[in-house]
Order: structure tokens, then sequence, then C-alpha cells
């Protein structure tokens, strides 16, 4: 049976960068392998960003995580988004920056970072073995047995870094989480988190295919709670778009609260009061007197989005602009700032881009990483009780979880040497 120093469980993101990172603690020297139940690794890694890698975000602070925000803000201090394009940058690969702090590889393909990650690892020798999804973590005397479908094999440490539910179709599972519960760690629920929202049929399929910005708020029985601003698009499911995903894991954990009514208000004109939109709407009647009137807000709006506004808020709907009452005109005003959707789900795993929910921190030293239900084991990224907004957070966090548990993992097994 093969033996091992370090085996990592899942070749994605922290998995990989936690047996980069294993590798150059005091240059180790120590035997290190990856175990994938994929046929290759970092099969998510390059659906990322879509195909462009979001490696990170300039703005990385624990204001932009969920969670278990508090255990984790020392982690992200000690490893700020310099620390990450750093690495990365010593290994060879360039990075850029691009809107709102987003830190890229400098050629905009995921593929470059997977490839830079792969030749890092050939280049110390470690081991990768592909189709080998671990179905049983036992502890021994010297360390643990690692049971796969292919084979066993044995390792003196154990990185978990087998990720999330989300996108099952490249291949995440529950293992991991199941795994870490025989070896005495609880989970907190897991939710898609970064997902589409789904609202009534009847009001999803009129607007399918159409954009808009906008600000959107998720309200419970009426009471606002989050609000975020971007682009909405509107699905056969019903809303999307980065605003959306935003608010999508609030939204998932008042919809398990029974009999609350959850709803996102769209406001369409953010830019501007709902009396200015109300004198814009006198000055088209004005100046377009015979205008039909489902297209009254045709040069304020999406032409289609304004006129399923106007057909959901006026069941009777004026022939043409010059009808409008000044009452009706008063509604349409509070609408474009007030345009409502009921939330009756959230889209499934498979839409989902993260995974809430997971492992708590209080029960991982985060200076190591390390298990405080079962020494020798680290756990790293989706894994734990950590997600992060859009915008590259959440790899950054897969990044600095698996720098931190390789790292100590490797100084582990060195003479006791200290952390840095």
């Amino acid at each position: 049976m093969e033996t091992y120093d370090i085996a990592v469980l899942g070749g994605g993101a922290a998995g990989l960068m936690a047996a980069v990172a294993s590798t150059e603690a005091g240059h180790s020297g120590l035997r290190v392998l990856v175990l994938e139940g994929n046929a290759r690794v970092g099969k998510k890694l390059l659906a990322t960003g879509n195909g462009r890698c979001n490696l990170s975000n300039r703005h990385v602070a624990p204001a932009h995580y969920h969670g278990d925000t508090g255990r984790a803000a020392a982690l992200l201090k000690r490893f700020p988004p310099e620390k990450v394009a750093g690495q990365f940058a010593s290994m060879g690969l360039l990075c850029r920056e691009l809107e709102e702090g987003r830190l890229y590889p400098y050629s905009l393909q995921a593929s470059s970072v997977l490839e830079i990650l792969r030749l890092h690892l050939e280049r110390q020798r470690v081991k990768v073995k592909c189709e080998s999804l671990v179905t049983g973590v036992h502890r021994e005397k010297e360390g643990f047995l690692l049971q796969t479908g292919t084979g066993a094999y044995r390792a003196r440490r154990v990185i978990f870094a087998t990720g999330g539910l989300a996108y099952p179709q490249l291949g995440a599972n529950a293992s991991g989480y199941q795994l870490l519960e025989k070896l005495g760690h609880s989970i907190v629920p897991l939710r898609p988190a970064l997902v589409q929202v789904r609202t009534e049929p009847k009001r999803a399929k009129p607007l399918k295919g159409m954009r808009s910005h906008a600000e959107a708020t998720l309200l419970a029985d009426g009471n606002p709670l989050q609000k975020a601003r971007g682009e909405v698009q509107f699905t056969e499911h019903g809303l999307s778009g980065i605003c959306i995903f935003e608010l999508s894991r609030l939204a998932g954990q008042c919809l398990e609260q029974k009999n609350k009514k959850v709803e996102v208000a769209l406001d369409l004109m953010p830019e501007y009061t709902e009396s200015q939109i109300a004198s814009l709407l006198h000055q088209t009647i004005e100046r377009l007197p015979t205008l039909p009137g489902s297209d009254l807000l045709g040069g304020m709006l999406n032409r289609n989005v304004g006129r399923e506004l106007l057909r959901v808020v006026l069941p009777q709907l004026p022939k043409t602009a010059a009808q409008f009452s000044k009452g009706q005109l008063g509604t349409v005003s509070r609408a474009v700032k007030n345009f409502r959707f009921p939330v009756v789900g959230l889209l499934s795993w498979d839409s989902a881009q993260v995974t809430a929910g997971g492992v708590p921190l209080s029960e991982v030293d985060c200076r190591t990483m390390e298990s405080r239900k079962c020494r020798g084991v680290y756990l790293t990224g989706e894994l734990l009780n950590v997600d992060g907004d859009c915008g590259g957070y959440n790899l950054h966090w897969a990044w600095s979880t698996g720098m931190a548990a390789g790292r100590a993992c490797a100084r582990s097994l060195l003479n006791g040497m200290p952390e840095e």
C-alpha cells in the first residue's frame, strides 16, 4: 500500500493550492498525494468567472463574506489579495486588475491558472490520482487510512478540499461533509448561494430574456433586509444577475421560515426620485399625446420591461398616453421605483455558484486550518461555514485556506517548525 506524508482530498482550487503550499514549506521534500474524484483536476476552476477565473478582489474584507465571518477575519488579514497575487506571481502567473477591484490572470483564461498549478505540482513531484473519490478516512496510530474506489492509501496528514454542493454536473458531491461528520464535525445546514431567485411563473415568463439596470431589495413581510445594485436578468424561472445572486443567500434563509412573505423589489430608475419620474411621464404625454399607452415607459426603460410593468400595475391600460389620469401616473411612478416580484424559491444546486453552510470555524484552528475534532486533519475552502459575495471572494477564500492548511500541515511534519 502506498504511503504519503500528506494526502489532499480534492483537486479543485483549495486542494491544488494546499498541495503547492505544502511543497514550499521549508523546501520540505515531503511526499504529497492529491486524490480527485473527477477524471481531471480543476474542472470547476475552469468554469469560474465565465472562463476567465476571477482569482481574487482588492476589496477583500469580512464585510464581503457570510457565515462565521468573525472567526474568518484574522485569516483574511493574514492572506490579503496582494499575498494571493504574489503567490501566483512567484509561480509565474501574471495577474491584472479589472472592474470593481477584481483580479484575473493577465491572459483572462482560467486554463492559465490551472496549468501553472499543475506545472508546479509536477515540478515538485506531487502525485495526482484522478477518478479516486475518497469513500473512507480512518484514524490509525501513525496517521490515516484512506479508501477509494480504486485502492487504499496511507497518509500522516490529511487536507480536506472536497468542495461544496454547487455544480454537481462538474462533480460536486456531499462526500467531504459526510466524511467529516464521521470524524466528529458538525455541519451548519447547507443551502445554495449566489443563485437565481425563482418567482411566480406568470410573472417570470413574459420578461424572459430581458435585462435592466436596477437596485434590488429583498423584502420579508414588507420589511427591507438587503439591497444590491446592478444588472437584473429576467429568466423563464425568475430573476438573475449578480445583484440578485447577492440577495439569494438571505432569501433562502427567509424562505425556510414558514408563512413569511418574501419578495424582491426592483427600483428600475435608482438615480431618479418618484416625483422626478412622474414629471418625466408628464413631459412624455405633452410631447407625444397619441403615443400608445403600452409604450409610455419606452423612453425610460427597456421597452418590454416597461410594457410588462404597465400591464401588471394597470389592468385597465389607457389606449394612448393622453388618456392616463393623474392617479394612474402616480401608480406607474411608484411601480418604477418598487416593481415587486414574489419569491417562491431558489434554483437548484445545478445553478448555484457556491455553498452556504458547512463546518463551523469554531471546530477549526484558523491559524492552521487544523481540525479541533481530529488532529492531523485540515479543512479548506467551501467545506467551511464561510461563503463570499460575487467578485472573486470565494476563490480568494479557497486560495487563502489552501495556503494556510498546506503550510501548516507541512510544518507540523518538519520537526515541529513554528508557524509563520
